[in-house]
């Protein structure tokens, strides 16, 4: 991109100057005659004198191009107070003058940079300029056919917009970033942007061609001379607000607070009328800026400043260095020149143009950088605080669980002391208080083990050592083991029928469904465990094994709360339980890769558990 400036500014057309050289006219009184016959220093290029309350006095000498009967003279920058041509083939008598100064419509050739026409002539030929100006005496001066004329001013004007657009874009490329995290850096910079936009429109000329016909030419003369001392100010501020987010040693506070003092110093002074004085101080301030900001850049560390509330948008220290570093050696070779300690070249006339679109280049893709950074820490801490607020979740859930387990083992585990209380105080034989108490202990010990077992299954430590289980002969030993006769749970198994499953999980799970139906269901009617290949919904092999009885004072469960931890339906309560042993089957059951679930019909509570086989 800077190459496309580099190449928008630069002359397009066959040089017509043959030869260049100055006169500095200390008392700023020689007449064109006196002028005429001093002796002149030959320079090349770009005149540099830097700040002077002399006149200079400029020979140029003119090479006719063959066919052509006009020259344009085309004179940069803009910023340029008053110049004078003195053409020995202009017989008006008439003064011709252009500059900052003058009227923007006394251009002879109308373009954004100062301009005269002049005879081509038939043989070379010298002509003089003379320039009086407050600001640097930084100088180019181009000679141009009406042809190349209009091809330069094409380039350059489209140079210009380009350049005003690149601005523009940083400017919103960072307006987004702001609009996102609301920090004031990102607002200063936005505002240093917007700034910098109608600065260098100003630089360009374009402030005398839309404001000519509002505002006479000293008064755009001076509004110019403030857009230079608030654009130094502004980047000051800005970089002062930037370094600030850094710990930085007490002597670069009190360095940066002189620098701010120095920049509202010259503004003093232009609003005082020491306009030559302001500007040239306010280009010294620049100067020393360009070095200073290094060494502060080097003398930060990336700790947080106690009055920063800052810290996940911290740059890397080599990035800020190199940051500075850039735009010194851009300032280097375009603010030297202004104060005419070296040479003037093409870059220098357009040196803050440079300065500009490297700075806004390099700190735009900073606040990225820097917009990233705090994205991810904000996504960091966001994460943070969802974690967080799960475990609070789980914790006040673990709470929850703890309790509900205390109010329901005291609540179950009392009948069954109540129990063994009344049976060691009843005055019956040793024989009958034994069977009460062994039966009450058996109550508590179930209760228990499936506390156990669900607190495994809670925390995961669990292990599934799969098998193949015989399941007719598996479910003819559970029901000898539960000791239930055929009058109270019927079995049907339907052929020869084998699960893939854990054996001591399979006991739990179908001990768990008949006991419960043998226990909540009607005692007048048996309960039915029916078992039959059958496959799942995915179309995988295994085995369903169905528990039905008909539902006595327990009710009906209901169908969404019925394998939640701890539920039990309306009318069981009268009865020992832990609310936990549908909750245990179907967990167990999905843990080996089957399912349980709640099927009734019209008359029958039914469950049915399906395993693979």
């Amino acid at each position: 991109m800077l190459f496309i400036t580099c190449v928008g500014f630069a002359a397009t057309a066959t040089e017509h100057i043959a030869a260049r050289g100055y006169w500095e006219d200390k008392t700023a009184q020689a007449t064109f005659e006196q002028a005429q016959a001093q002796q002149y220093t030959a320079f090349e290029g770009v005149l540099s004198r830097g700040y002077t309350q002399s006149a200079t006095w400029i020979r140029l000498t003119i090479t006719p191009p063959v066919g052509e009967d006009e020259l344009v003279l085309r004179i940069r920058p803009v910023y340029l107070d008053e110049i004078t041509l003195y053409d020995p083939l202009d017989t008006t008598g008439k003064p011709r003058k252009v500059g900052d100064t003058t009227n923007y419509k006394n251009n002879e050739y109308k373009s954004l940079a100062h301009t005269f026409e002049i005879p081509a002539g038939t043989q070379p030929r010298d002509v003089w300029l003379r320039l009086k100006t407050n600001s640097t005496s930084l100088m180019n001066i181009e000679a141009f056919t009406l042809d190349e004329m209009q091809d330069s001013e094409f380039n350059m004007q489209l140079t210009y917009f380009g350049v005003l657009a690149v601005i523009a874009m940083f400017m919103l490329l960072v307006l987004i970033s702001w609009f996102n995290y609301r920090e004031s850096l990102y607002a200063f910079f936005v505002v240093r942007q917007t700034y910098n936009f109608f600065y260098i429109a100003a630089l360009f000329g374009l402030h005398r061609y839309f404001l000519s016909s509002v505002m006479s030419a000293p008064s755009l003369d001076l509004l110019y001379s403030w857009m230079v001392l608030s654009a130094t100010a502004i980047t000051l501020v800005f970089e002062y607000k930037f370094l600030q987010e850094y710990s930085s040693p007490r002597w670069t506070k009190v360095v940066w607070m002189c620098v701010l003092l120095w920049s509202m110093t010259v503004m003093v002074l232009l609003a005082a009328g020491y306009v030559s004085i302001a500007v040239k101080y306010n280009m010294v301030l620049n100067t020393v800026g360009m070095f200073l900001l290094p060494i502060f850049a080097v003398s930060t560390s990336n700790e947080k400043n106690s009055q920063s509330s800052i810290t996940a948008s911290l740059l890397p220290k080599k990035y800020v260095v190199g940051y500075y570093l850039s735009i010194t050696l851009v300032l280097i070779f375009s603010v030297l020149p202004y104060l005419g300690v070296i040479k003037g070249n093409e870059f220098a006339v357009n040196g803050l143009v440079f300065f500009t679109l490297c700075s806004s280049l390099i700190m735009t893709v900073m606040m990225q950088l820097r917009a990233n950074q705090i994205r991810e820490a904000q996504s960091a801490f966001e994460q943070e605080l969802l974690l967080s607020k799960k475990e609070v979740e789980l914790e006040k859930h673990r709470r929850e669980e703890q309790t509900h387990l205390l109010h329901m083992l005291m609540h179950e585990l009392k009948n069954p002391l109540a129990i063994i209380d009344m049976a060691l105080l009843a005055k019956n034989d040793l024989q009958k208080t034994s069977g009460y108490v062994s039966r009450a202990v058996g109550n508590m010990k179930s209760i228990l083990e499936r506390c156990v077992k669900t607190d495994k299954l809670t925390e995961g430590s669990v292990d599934v050592q799969k098998e193949q289980v015989n399941v007719n002969q598996f479910l003819h030993d559970l029901l000898v083991t539960l000791d239930h006769d055929v009058t109270q749970v019927s079995l049907e198994v339907f052929g020869a029928l084998t699960v893939y499953t854990d054996e001591q999980y399979f006991e739990i799970m179908c001990s768990n469904l008949i006991e419960n139906a043998v226990r909540y269901g009607d005692p007048m009617m048996p309960v039915v465990v029916q078992a039959e290949q059958q496959m799942n919904d995915a179309r995988q092999r295994g085995v369903c094994i169905t528990v039905s009885n008909r539902p006595s004072t327990a009710s009906w469960p209901d169908p969404d709360r019925v394998f939640s931890k701890y539920y039990r339906s309306l009318g069981a309560e009268a009865q020992s339980g832990t609310g936990l042993g549908l909750y245990l089957v179907r967990t167990l059951a999905r843990l080996v890769g089957g399912d349980c679930v709640y099927a009734p019909d019209d008359k029958n509570i039914r469950f049915e558990l399906w395993l693979p086989s």
